[in-house]
């Protein structure tokens, strides 16, 4: 991935007012100290930061001329309601001038991610671009999908925002053009072909049955459908037939005819209507109702649509081409990948400007369009009708889930509605590596930036009692430190580990912060298991509808507290494990182990390691190096 754009020239600090000398009314846009920094605002490029009466930071902005924008605010010139809501709410403006307008809009972006207004649109990270990558300078070459992208003279198609898509792809791909699907380690010590070349799916390099010659046309054909070039390999291979057929080979021709149709059959849903020398391009739309915004991204590879991604946000005060502007240069920023054409639903003012910043970014022109008819306004109109259909789905969830947590409220006698849930679950085989997670849920969905997991430190044997009260004084002596309580917290368990629990809150001096505990039903004979919910101070168990929502919401989170926790608790015994065959090798201990762990990522990577390789690892001699070669053959 390339740097983030850089930010340069110089940022002037001109106008600070951020002591409030009047508090305005609702119907009052830009109070006496408002207007005041208006009227000395700089004719120049730069940033706007609107504060409120405390002086945090509401909203920044960016404008080529600050006194323009800012008197459009002002003076009411911009009538959108939004842009009112705002300036209720601004008692004092800050400006920041730069050099340039291309300035301005770097120094907007790094502001906004550096104060995280309320009213700006703000990027999460997108951790979640694959690509499919092929290195035709490799002997057998191999199709893989891969989370970054290396200078490493591959080529690398996508990117994919979805990796089950990536690998559907990979896998149309294996069935037309089959190449080798193992690793090199097994390529290159396999004795006999595996289980893909029985079913047609790998010509088993592995143990000589097609040349390199061969398997290199193999990999030129995967190259053509991956650009898009489908079509020339229709032709190709009808060419081929032909010439099969005329020298009367019936069963290669019949092989190649089979193919044709499984390549037309694949290719024919993905043909685009999308002609023209551009061939990649992402296509932006927008639904905008309220003070909810949902935007939508169309990802066109080689004219074919690969995928979209849907993005929303709320409590937007600002216009859409305002945050439309902000969102492509956060977005872009982050991306593996830039197309030399990006569709837009509206004209930004920043447009130029922001072309230009990308071209930089992407090496080559980046053209911003916005289509007023034909095929491309079309697809700009496709994103928009799937923003609506998003934005309708989600609301649509989000009732949903408001009704259910309205249910939890009250079947669980709760004061409030749980908008924050954290749930706890134990994970022990014995009293091996016990570990505990928590997961958190905010009005119903997963929040995984929240999500944390506790190596369990101070309990010796299986005892998960004495864990849940460990876990449960390590995270909530922090919360109570930050001021971050839940509204409900659900311990995975029955009504020991929510004694458990709550005996460490009341010592937390939280004897009112809610909690439950969840544990299933040990059914009888001829009787299946159902959901319970225990509660402080009652001794039955709540037994609600197994097929409400209640116990579907919170049967939910326990069962994702449950998968965290256990994976956590796997990948910590097999690294014990892997340890432990390291701790047994002569002259490796606590530290080697570790050492070689890190460098190599696994035991079959220290297997597959060469004495050279092992021996560039701190504190591996040669001598050791081949004593670790030798144990591990």
């Amino acid at each position: 991935m390339k740097p983030p754009l850089p930010i340069s020239g110089q940022q002037q600090i001109v106008l600070s007012a951020n002591a409030m000398t009047k508090k305005q009314n609702d119907s009052d846009i830009g109070g006496s100290t408002v207007r005041s920094d208006a009227a000395g605002a700089p004719a120049l490029p730069g940033c706007y930061l609107m504060r409120d009466a405390a002086g945090t930071i509401l909203y920044i902005g960016k404008a080529k001329n600050l006194r323009a924008r800012v008197r459009n605010y002002i003076n009411e010139s911009d009538s959108r309601y939004s842009v009112k809501f705002l300036m209720r709410r601004v008692t004092s403006i800050d400006y920041l001038t730069v050099a340039t307008e291309k300035e301005a809009l770097l120094l907007e972006n790094t502001l906004i991610k550096q104060h995280k207004p309320r009213y700006n649109v703000r990027l999460r990270d997108d951790k979640t671009y694959i690509s499919i990558r092929l290195d035709p300078s490799e002997k057998f070459p191999r199709l893989t999908v891969v989370h970054r992208r290396g200078r490493d003279g591959a080529r690398y198609f996508g990117p994919y925002h979805d990796t089950r898509a990536a690998r559907k792809t990979v896998k149309h791909l294996q069935k037309l053009v089959p190449l080798r699907v193992c690793s090199d380690h097994v390529l290159a010590n396999r004795a006999r072909p595996c289980i893909y070349h029985q079913i047609k799916q790998c010509h088993a390099p592995c143990t000589g049955l097609i040349s390199e010659a061969a398997y290199q046309e193999l990999v030129a054909q995967a190259l053509l459908i991956l650009e898009g070039r489908s079509d020339e390999l229709e032709k190709q291979l009808r060419r081929e037939m032909s010439a099969l057929s005329e020298t009367l080979r019936y069963e290669e021709a019949a092989a190649l005819r089979d193919r044709l149709a499984d390549l037309r059959t694949t290719m024919e849903p993905q043909r685009s209507v999308v002609q023209g020398r551009t061939r990649d391009r992402d296509v932006f739309g927008y639904h905008a109702e309220g003070t909810f915004l949902q935007l939508q991204a169309l990802y066109y590879r080689n004219n074919v649509l690969v995928g979209g991604n849907s993005f929303p946000f709320d409590r937007i005060e600002t216009p859409v081409e305002e945050v439309l502007g902000s969102f492509l240069l956060q977005y872009y920023e982050a991306a593996p990948f830039i197309p030399p054409e990006i569709l837009l639903p509206m004209e930004l003012e920043e447009g130029k400007v922001l072309a230009e910043l990308l071209s930089e970014k992407r090496g080559a022109p980046t053209v911003l369009r916005t289509p007023k008819q034909g095929v491309l306004a079309g697809l700009v109109e496709l994103a928009s009708s799937n923003a609506r259909r998003a934005f309708t789905e989600r609301k649509g969830h989000e009732k949903a889930v408001r009704n259910a947590l309205e249910e939890v409220k009250n079947t669980l006698h709760l004061p409030e509605t749980p908008e924050r849930i954290e749930c706890f679950d134990i994970s022990t085989i014995q009293g091996d590596a016990t570990v505990a997670a928590m997961v958190v849920f905010e009005n119903g969905l997963p929040a995984k930036n929240r999500y944390r997991r506790y190596s369990i430190r101070n309990i010796e044997g299986q005892d998960d009692f004495a864990a849940m009260r460990e876990t449960i004084a390590r995270r909530y002596s922090r919360a109570l430190r930050e001021h971050d309580l839940p509204g409900l917290v659900l311990i995975d368990g029955g009504k020991g580990h929510l004694n458990a629990a709550k005996a460490i809150l009341n010592d937390l001096g939280l004897n009112t912060l809610p909690c439950a505990a969840i544990a299933k039903s040990r059914g009888g004979e001829g009787e299946s298991a159902f959901e319970r919910f225990f509660i402080p101070g009652r001794s039955n168990p709540i037994v609600p509808p197994q097929n409400g929502p209640v116990v579907r919401l919170l049967s939910g989170i326990r069962d994702e507290t449950h998968r965290f926790a256990i994976t956590y608790h796997r990948q910590k015994r097999s690294k014990a494990r892997l340890t432990s065959s390291l701790l047994k090798i002569p002259g490796v201990g606590a530290k080697r182990a570790r050492l070689l762990l890190t460098a190599f990522g696994s035991l079959t990577g220290i297997k597959e390691a060469s004495v050279e390789q092992l021996a560039a690892v701190p504190s591996i001699s040669v001598t050791l190096a081949k004593t670790i070669a030798d144990t591990l053959k």
